[in-house]
């Protein structure tokens, strides 16, 4: 594939992609079903109903710092002067927009402008298995975290910005906030710039408060639904982490059931198992580009460096981490997640055919997933197929995306009263 082609490819795929996911976006009724993303809507609703002043009384607010509340305030703040639908929609915009400018951000700092690197990270990340997922406030994090990263690699002298992002990300998601804080302090060590460690003082005094006061709370966050820890003395916890590393590179298997696979019903088990292979390409690709760079940071002294170390340290303790812990469900993948995805913007290639490989894999996956949020987010079949594929090939990187319509139904008849996750800034009483 020729350079100037590849690279006419890449752009296209980076802007048309979000583009008609955005569009699909917008004509969904009333909301499209990405998971956690309609519950976060319902918590919206809640904060808009009482900074109106008219509280829903089946709900208390926390009184103490809380991470997982960005969504929660920023929704609410939109639903004020936006009708509720409207005003997620735009949230979602608003995750889009922040996931493509922080990869070029970072893309930038790096001096790094692969072909393949925007497609991929689009696929796998802005538009992947998290956003089908809804976890909107870790997504969030992670785009920070990107650009407090972009703003280390320029080097630049406005020390108040770090502890804005940092902030940021705090009230984001724990984990991306946690890398972002690792990379400043192993820039400012390996920089001489002590005096950026300052800007760390807000976050730890925010996350000790948070622990605290959860704490005086009766540490209600520990009691959110957890995945089923695997033993880590087990061949089946080497086989969660490594299933964990292949379901993050762009294929989404929408599904309404433990045996289903509504991708295998829209689209046969040929197109199924093709898009299987090319996210294991990708998969492939990422890890030996990824392995080979981590490696050789540890023996040059280059500008990435401190980038590089903190990704291994991180991506360590993925390995290491249960699926289940300190009120957080499955850490390790969230940790290996924020270790890998902006690593994928600091790659080279030197193979045509690699770089090649790599980026029609990307435009695969992509043209599958806006299809997807197309025929699926918008309009959820009522069940997948049950048989065709062997399960572990059928339920790889299943995705529930339906599971959550009824925050919508009660949000229309004003009867606010369900069950919620107890991770954000709302309690049930």
């Amino acid at each position: 594939m020729k350079t100037r082609f590849a690279a006419t490819l890449g752009l296209s795929l980076t802007v048309i992609a979000p583009l008609l996911s955005l569009f699909f976006i917008f004509h969904a009724r009333p909301l499209p079903s990405f998971g956690d993303y309609v519950e976060w809507t319902y918590h919206g609703v809640l904060l808009r109903d009482l900074l109106s002043g008219h509280p829903q009384p089946a709900y208390l607010l926390k009184h103490y710092p809380v991470p997982n509340s960005l969504t929660t305030v920023g929704l609410g703040i939109l639903m004020l002067v936006l009708p509720w639908k409207l005003a997620a929609k735009v949230w979602l915009v608003c995750e889009i927009v922040l996931g493509i400018l922080s990869a070029f951000a970072l893309q930038r700092a790096a001096r790094s402008e692969a072909s393949w690197h925007l497609p991929v990270f689009i696929s796998a990340v802005v538009l992947g298995l998290n956003f089908w997922a809804g976890f909107t406030n870790f997504m969030f994090g992670l785009y920070f975290a990107m650009l407090l990263c972009s703003l280390l690699l320029k080097e630049s002298e406005s020390r108040w910005k770090y502890g804005l992002l940092l902030t940021l990300a705090f009230f984001s998601h724990l984990i991306p906030c946690a890398f972002a804080t690792l990379a400043l302090f192993l820039y400012a060590v390996d920089r001489r710039r002590l005096r950026l460690l300052w800007q760390i003082w807000p976050v730890l005094l925010l996350t000790a408060g948070y622990f605290v006061g959860k704490l005086l709370h009766g540490n209600v966050d520990a009691h959110a639904g957890m995945v089923a820890s695997v033993s880590a003395r087990s061949p089946a916890f080497v086989a969660f982490k490594i299933n964990t590393f292949l379901k993050g590179w762009g294929f989404i298997n929408p599904a309404l059931g433990p045996s289903d696979s509504v991708l295998l019903k829209l689209a046969g088990s040929k197109i199924f198992i093709l898009l299987f292979a090319a996210n294991a390409v990708v998969a492939l690709a990422m890890f030996l580009l990824l392995s080979n760079r981590g490696t050789n940071s540890l023996k040059t002294h280059d500008q990435q460096r401190f980038l590089w170390h903190a990704i291994i340290i991180f991506f360590g303790c993925a390995l290491l981490m249960p699926g289940a812990a300190a009120g957080i469900s499955d850490p390790g993948a969230r940790m290996m997640q924020i270790a890998v995805w902006p690593g994928i913007l600091l790659l080279t290639t030197r193979s045509r055919w690699a770089s090649s490989a790599i980026l029609f894999c990307a435009a695969l996956l992509l043209a599958a997933n806006v299809s997807l949020i197309a025929l699926v987010a918008n309009h959820p079949p009522q069940g997948g197929l049950q048989s065709g594929l062997q399960p572990h090939i059928r339920e790889f990187a299943h995705v529930y995306y339906a599971d959550r319509w009824g925050f919508c139904d009660v949000v229309d008849r004003g009867v606010m009263n369900r069950n919620i996750y107890p991770t954000a800034i709302f309690l049930k009483r």
